[in-house]
């Protein structure tokens, strides 16, 4: 009899060890019609229960946040997060060039170059060392235009006086090329500094105001289309490294799955945003092609100043990015 219950313990614990589990630190509320990022782990997680993985989630921020959790994935205490685009480019600084102003020519463009050609791969590969992998980058929403509470933005002369909240150091280059004032707060201090005056506004998808319930601190949307909505499924390599083959396989297909449902949402519900701005009181403005030219003329020069990536590589990536087929 001891010896069966010791066969028995040593089979349940090696079941135990090899079972397919995963847990995901969200970033946004569970509102699949507003957030992107949310409606992919919700794809992601129906997929995976029904394929017998055990899953467990955890709330924006109820485990902390960005770099807490960034500091957990990497540690392996973590499974998989889902981060800002820096968490990951601040370990490969020429991810930068992928979030240069005007670097993509629509959804598609973006959708197909993260997924088919080898870029993440190599991106990966430099990653690991930091215990670090990207699974998929993941759109909020459509490509950034400009929100503020001051005034309808045509121009980008429009811009200048504006004091914007900046989410990394790529923004405070785009505000300062566009003749506005930028000022780094955390995404959680953002309603605070709207409601006494620190930021006028903010560059973000036009879903997330109502998502995040900005829709009384601000006025304005123009759908400048700036630069890319890119967050990403952040997984520490730990964990991907103890997954078998078969386990690597399966997650890999159900999260493509599950990322380009997320694209397809995108591509077909910016027009029902827009709508649901107006109606929360926010003036939309689609710019004229004259007047689009006015934002790409501005920040142009951006690319030479990426730093820590000499200008042949930005011009490398460019070239890469711009040729690289859309379908």
């Amino acid at each position: 009899m001891k010896k069966i219950m010791v066969l028995t313990s040593t089979l349940f614990m090696a079941f135990t060890a090899h079972a397919s589990s995963v847990n995901i630190a969200l970033d946004a509320a569970p509102n699949r019609e507003g957030s992107g990022t949310y409606r992919y782990v919700d794809n992601l997680l129906l997929s995976l229960n029904e394929a017998g993985w055990e899953t467990e989630s955890f709330p924006r921020n109820s485990i902390g946040g960005e770099n807490e959790r960034l500091s957990m994935v990497r540690s392996g205490t973590l499974d998989i997060s889902m981060s800002q685009y820096s968490s990951a480019a601040q370990f490969v600084p020429e991810m930068q060039v992928l979030q240069l102003p005007y670097m993509f020519k629509d959804t598609d463009h973006q959708y197909n170059f993260f997924v088919n050609s080898d870029y993440l791969d190599s991106v990966n590969r430099r990653l690991s060392s930091e215990g670090l992998r990207i699974l998929a980058v993941v759109p909020t929403g459509g490509f950034l235009g400009i929100f503020n509470d001051e005034k309808t933005i045509k121009t980008v002369t429009d811009m200048h006086g504006l004091r914007m909240r900046a989410l990394d150091e790529n923004q405070l280059t785009i505000y300062q090329k566009m003749g506005a004032n930028g000022v780094l707060i955390p995404f959680s201090e953002v309603p605070n500094a709207l409601r006494v005056g620190i930021a006028d506004g903010y560059i973000n998808a036009s879903s997330v105001p109502i998502i995040f319930n900005h829709t009384e601190l601000l006025k304005h949307f123009t759908n400048a289309k700036v630069i890319m909505s890119a967050r990403l499924v952040l997984a520490s390599q730990y964990w991907w490294d103890n997954l078998t083959r078969a386990e690597k396989e399966q997650f890999t297909a159900m999260s493509h799955a599950a990322q380009k449902e997320v694209f397809e949402w995108v591509n077909s519900s910016e027009e029902n945003h827009h709508k649901a701005l107006v109606a929360a009181g926010i003036e939309v403005y689609e710019p004229t092609a004259e007047e689009l030219l006015t934002f790409k003329a501005a920040v142009a020069t951006m690319n030479q100043q990426v730093n820590g990536v000499p200008f042949e590589r930005v011009v490398q990536l460019q070239k890469m990015i711009s040729d690289y087929k859309t379908h």
